[in-house]
């Protein structure tokens, strides 16, 4: 096929092919304003009847500005490709680009030439792949972990056997505490070293789950100065999933929230659905989102890739196990545990596949 010499194409063809590709195009004049923005620019910056200097889109922390980098180009007089640059848009919206930021002369004046690609979702599924990967490579020690817990919880459900016999009737459902607790975590560790294929799963209401954890948490006299929020969807139908695992990571996704608190703030859970989502190399029609949210002090940004690992923690007393066997227990039931976090506010989120009761 014999490409279309330039020459021959006239201005409307050309604006016609900028307009309709994906990539968002600005190209702005010597003092900033506007020359010209197509419409995946508009749509990419929020921009819908007024045009804003790009100067007052607000950066991620620890990104600089846009006007410091066009400044950078215009000072240097050559281009720059920023990669996975983070900044809100003129709605508020957070996205992730790659930006590459040029000088083009048309015409005789110097036109600042900027192109964005949008690249969010591809850098957390990267993200994710890497939790994946994480996931895999901690299972092993975890089972050989497991192992050595199991022998003293046989130890701790023994001594409570044998003090129930000895103890008032009024004392003994401290007793049942300590044997349905030490059951509990037994059937978790079994559960934990089996394959994902061979976990008991059933269609449970989320909602069940959530309330659950509040509760043991709301109860506990160390919280009394957490408040606890619920954001519920009422509409998000049942999920295909073991109830018991759902709950145990909830459990270990709150008290990282409430550790991190020092014990004074809030811990909101949120529940919604969101449609065609990504978890690793599988697409979803639909997934339902269980945000566990804390206003604490935050992560920090070179954290946040090794907090899933073992015995990796924000806390100088924590083990850094909790957040591992969540995701561990989460992944065996075909979803994923994200995190995002800034100052005053970090967002743990369980994504699970949703399906139809005429898939299984």
């Amino acid at each position: 096929m014999e490409l279309k010499s330039r020459t021959t194409l006239d201005s409307k063809l050309l604006l016609e092919i900028i307009e309709s590709i994906s990539t968002a195009v600005v190209a702005l004049n010597e003092d900033s304003s506007y020359f010209f923005i197509n419409i995946a620019g508009l749509n990419m910056l929020g921009i819908s009847t007024k045009f804003p200097p790009l100067s007052q889109l607000k950066p991620s922390i620890g990104h600089q500005s846009l006007g410091q980098h066009i400044a950078d180009v215009c000072a240097d007089n050559h281009s720059k490709m920023i990669r996975d640059f983070k900044f809100k848009n003129f709605e508020g919206d957070e996205k992730i680009v790659d930006c590459n930021i040029s000088q083009v002369n048309i015409n005789k004046d110097n036109i600042i030439l900027i192109e964005l690609s949008e690249t969010g979702r591809l850098h957390s599924i990267s993200l994710e792949q890497n939790l994946i990967e994480q996931e895999r490579a901690t299972r092993e020690m975890i089972k050989g972990l497991s192992h050595e817990i199991k022998n003293p919880l046989g130890g701790i459900l023994g001594a409570a056997q044998i003090l129930e016999k000895s103890l008032d009737n009024d004392y003994k459902k401290f007793t049942d505490i300590i044997k349905k607790e030490t059951d509990r975590l037994v059937n978790l560790l079994n559960d934990m070293a089996l394959p994902a294929t061979s976990i008991d799963k059933s269609y449970i209401n989320i909602h069940e789950a959530t309330e659950h954890v509040i509760d043991l948490f709301k109860f506990d006299i160390k919280n009394k100065k957490i408040d606890f929020k619920k954001n519920y969807d009422p509409s998000i139908p049942d999920v295909y999933t073991n109830k018991e695992q759902l709950i145990q990571a909830l459990i270990n996704l709150v008290r990282n929230s409430i550790q991190a608190l020092e014990f004074k703030g809030y811990v909101e859970i949120r529940t919604r659905s969101e449609s065609s989502y990504t978890i690793g190399n599988q697409k979803y029609p639909l997934v339902v989102k269980i945000d566990v949210i804390d206003n604490g002090p935050g992560i920090k940004e070179e954290k946040l890739k090794e907090i899933f690992y073992p015995m990796v923690s924000t806390k100088s007393d924590g083990m850094g196990l909790g957040l591992t066997i969540a995701q561990s227990i989460i992944m065996q039931n075909s979803g994923l545990i994200e995190c995002s976090s800034k100052h005053r506010e970090t967002i743990f989120t369980i994504v699970l596949p949703l399906r139809s009761y005429d898939n299984d």
